[in-house]
């Protein structure tokens, strides 16, 4: 260059002010980089960047061994052309002649970060990157200077130094760290007295030991330890192989008014003791405080291995379900306490799943096992909480067996029924067999359960239930659809006489009952039937044809077996047409009453008559008592009418001659509502009616249900001087009972005995019987039903003191009876 050309760059660089200079100036840690940014500068003219001749080739003295030059082109990866050795070092290069994507990434981001940011900006650029150099962190300044150049590419020259504060890794690390770490030389100190050196020692450590790292490096670990009262090194330290890791141990100590507890791992490379010291005390009483919960938790616990099927620990509650010692439970497998699992459930938290576990006596318990995993001494484990479901199982079982079971006699209930009975009527559409259905319905079954009691008729049932499955098949389904009626589905029928002939041997083994409960019973069965295809197809429908059969049994002759036959269905039909119409009837219009006289058998006096309900149906004409009475009772209507009746028939009888007597029946219901005697009252106020001429008839039946209460009502009539009668006398269960617990003015014969009187010997000697007891007890008797002459004369003869039948008069209607009055008044010698 020439000597004028030297002098005006010379002078230039001089005249450059750190004003003048790029913002990354003020940034760098180094002289070095300022004269470097003074040169760039110095040579830039104008807003042209510095010649890459002017700047990389020329002199640049002690920095040429940080320096490097770059091209960057064609999209390619920034290309190292050369650098000097303490760049190449730095970043771990052998020589130059390397795209930047081939240093380590960190050199790679930082000096592209800055050839981007120089680019960008037409001037220097500075970046730092931190990297390991000697083992300590160091600070290292990138500065990144763009050059023009003739050649192709761009080009930037950069400078690499690390700053002069460094971290030592190995000290921040070991620093950082909640664990005490120390670095101990064994040394001999004669007569046989074995020590250790502290070479290094982090904070922890010394905190742990009542100091400070200064303070305790360089000095004796004995002197260190007596300091918080260990007065000897602990035996694991003493004796240790030049190299290898000797078993951990805790160590435990008092500093100040703090309990300590340390343990203590132990590394060894030639000689050298690395020592870490990890504080235990969190998880002592962790430890201390899982035992105490596992120890005296009620619910039963186990602790077993994660890798081997024994047990590691278990709690009392455990040994008391299972019934064995801790010893011989500890010595057991998991194979020999499990039996099955049902299912499992969970996640990496904990899992649940329910087992089927083995007792020590052989029992075989429910129980759901929540499982947890857990460290013991550093190992894995498991933890087992055992949940024993055994009783909660039996309960659900029981609770699903009601579902399906009638709870008394064990067999299905409607349910089961009706949904056998649908599957029975699918197959049947697909092919099958036909099937049928049989209802059954006890006789004189609420006799039993009034007079015996609830357990008694309970006993019966569960009699009559054995006995249906002794006749039934295994593919039978018997249920128990609710009081006493039970049903049998019978599938794979191939001839109707498989339903009659299991039908009639059902009949007549529940007839054969004769005793329940040590007591005497008579019951029999009342039984219908229909078959699928032949009656019905729909479920619903098939059962209404049995339960219509059934019906007929019952109203006709109990103790019978009928199938369902298509007039039953008419029956029915009308049946209910006479209800509706008996719904809506109005009292006072469509009922009357009609009077049957009866008369004195020793005086041939006119003794009074009976009120006897008629209905006149508007579109039927008369019915007939036997079909309306029991479809009033049904849909309780019968309280009703009889309040309706004896209110009635007081006011008509108000108006006969004072001596004649007026009967007239009363239901149990009216009983049940209990407001007879209340209605006794009204209609006898109303009508002026002596108490004395009128007479309640009652039957047997009224005292079967809360005869207490029943005798109780009697009394009060009887008190108000209302007569009480006894109907149908001889028909029931417990006639002479009832006679010793209440004074009946009157015994009714029941007109089945007078009817076979000539006939029949058994019915006069019962004729006879209640007679001659009357007698004896002061009680008037009358002989319903009297219809010959014959008859007539015999009661005659046995002394029987009224009659009542079509022999004398049949009942006759309200407008009538006046006629019938005088026709006995004017002639008293008619019956004799």
């Amino acid at each position: 260059m020439p000597a004028a050309l030297k002098s005006t760059v010379s002078h230039s660089l001089e005249a450059t002010t750190a004003h003048d200079l790029p913002a990354i100036a003020a940034r760098t840690e180094f002289d070095d980089v300022r004269l470097i940014l003074r040169r760039w500068q110095a040579a830039r003219i104008g807003d042209a960047l510095p010649p890459y001749e002017e700047l990389a080739l020329g002199s640049i003295g002690r920095c040429a061994d940080e320096i490097a030059v770059v091209r960057c082109e064609g999209g390619k990866p920034p290309f190292l052309l050369r650098a000097g050795q303490r760049f190449l070092a730095i970043v771990g290069l052998a020589q130059p002649s390397h795209y930047l994507d081939t240093l380590p990434y960190a050199f790679s981001l930082a000096i592209g970060s800055a050839i981007d940011q120089a680019r960008a900006a037409g001037e220097p650029q500075l970046s730092l990157c931190r990297w390991l150099i000697e083992g300590k962190v160091s600070t290292i300044e990138i500065v990144a200077l763009p050059l023009s150049c003739r050649w192709q590419g761009e080009y930037f020259l950069l400078f690499l130094r690390p700053r002069k504060s460094q971290v030592n890794l190995a000290r921040l690390l070991i620093n950082s760290t909640q664990e005490g770490i120390i670095g101990l030389s064994p040394i001999d100190r004669g007569q046989g007295r074995h020590d250790f050196y502290i070479l290094s020692i982090n904070e922890a450590a010394a905190g742990f030991l009542g100091a400070t790292a200064e303070k305790l490096q360089y000095t004796l670990f004995s002197d260190a330890l007596s300091q918080i009262g260990v007065q000897e090194i602990p035996e694991a330290l003493l004796g240790t192989p030049s190299s290898g890791r000797i078993p951990s141990f805790e160590l435990a100590y008092k500093l100040g008014e703090n309990r300590v507890a340390l343990q203590v791992g132990v590394d060894i490379t030639d000689g050298i003791l690395a020592v870490t010291l990890t504080d235990i005390r969190e998880l002592t009483a962790r430890e201390t405080l899982f035992r105490s919960l596992f120890d005296e938790n009620p619910a039963p616990m186990f602790v077993r291995s994660r890798d081997a099927a024994g047990f590691l620990n278990v709690n009392e509650a455990a040994l008391h379900l299972y019934g064995y010692g801790r010893k011989e439970f500890l010595s057991r497998l998991l194979s020999e306490i499990r039996v099955e699992s049902a299912a499992e459930q969970g996640s990496e938290a904990g899992r649940e799943a329910v087992w089927r576990h083995r007792t020590a006596d052989g029992r075989e318990i429910d129980v759901i096992e929540y499982t947890s995993e857990i460290l013991i001494d550093g190992k894995p484990a498991t933890l087992s909480t055992i949940v024993d479901i055994t009783e909660r199982k039996r309960a659900e079982a029981h609770v699903t067996y009601l579902a399906h079971h009638d709870p008394l006699t064990g067999v299905a209930n409607r349910t089961v029924f009706t949904r056998e009975l649908e599957r029975a009527a699918g197959r049947l559409e697909q092919g099958d067999h036909r099937f049928g259905v049989i209802l059954i319905d006890l006789d004189d079954f609420k006799a039993v359960n009034d007079t015996l009691g609830h357990a008694a008729g309970d006993a019966l049932l569960v009699e009559v239930t054995g006995r249906l499955r002794k006749h039934a098949r295994k593919s039978d389904v018997i249920a128990r659809l609710g009081g006493d009626e039970f049903a049998i589905l019978v599938p794979n029928l191939k001839a109707r006489d498989e339903i009659e002939g299991l039908a009639l041997r059902i009949k007549q083994d529940i007839a054969a009952i004769r005793r329940i409960d040590g007591a005497e019973v008579a019951v029999g069965a009342s039984v219908g039937a229909a078959l699928a295809p032949d009656d019905a197809v729909d479920t619903d429908d098939l059962l209404k044809c049995a339960d219509l059969a059934l019906y007929r049994v019952k109203q006709s002759a109990k103790g019978a077996f009928l199938f369902f036959a298509p007039e039953m269905d008419l029956e029915q039909r009308e049946r209910r047409s006479l209800e509706m119409e008996l719904r809506n009837a109005v009292i006072e219009r469509e009922f009357e009453l009609h009077y049957q006289p009866f008369l004195s058998v020793k005086t041939g006096k006119l003794r009074g008559f009976e009120a006897l309900l008629r209905w006149r149906n508007p579109r039927r004409g008369m019915v007939s008592p036997a079909e309306f009475i029991p479809i009033a009772e049904e849909i309780g209507m019968l309280d009703e009418l009889g309040r309706w009746v004896l209110i009635e028939a007081c006011r008509q009888a108000a108006a006969w001659p004072g001596e004649l007597v007026l009967a007239v029946n009363v239901s149990p219901v009216q009983f049940r509502k209990g407001e007879l005697v209340e209605t006794v009252d009204l209609a006898l106020a109303r009508s002026s009616l002596d108490a004395q001429r009128l007479e309640v008839e009652i039957t047997e039946s009224v005292l079967l249900v809360d005869s207490a209460a029943n005798l109780a009502t009697l009394n009060r009539l009887r008190a108000r001087g209302v007569r009480i009668a006894l109907d149908d006398f001889g028909t029931g269960y417990s006639s002479l009972s009832y006679l010793r617990q209440f004074p009946f003015g009157r015994l009714k014969i029941d007109r089945s005995f007078v009817r076979e009187i000539g006939e029949s010997a058994e019915s006069l000697a019962i004729v006879r019987a209640i007679i001659g007891l009357g007698s004896s007890l002061g009680i008037d008797t009358t002989a319903e039903g009297v219809e010959t002459v014959s008859q007539l004369e015999m009661l005659r003869a046995e002394k029987c003191g009224e009659l009542q039948g079509f022999l004398f008069s049949p009942p006759v209607a309200q407008e009538n009876v006046a006629q019938v009055i005088g026709a006995f008044f004017d002639d008293i010698a008619r019956v004799a």
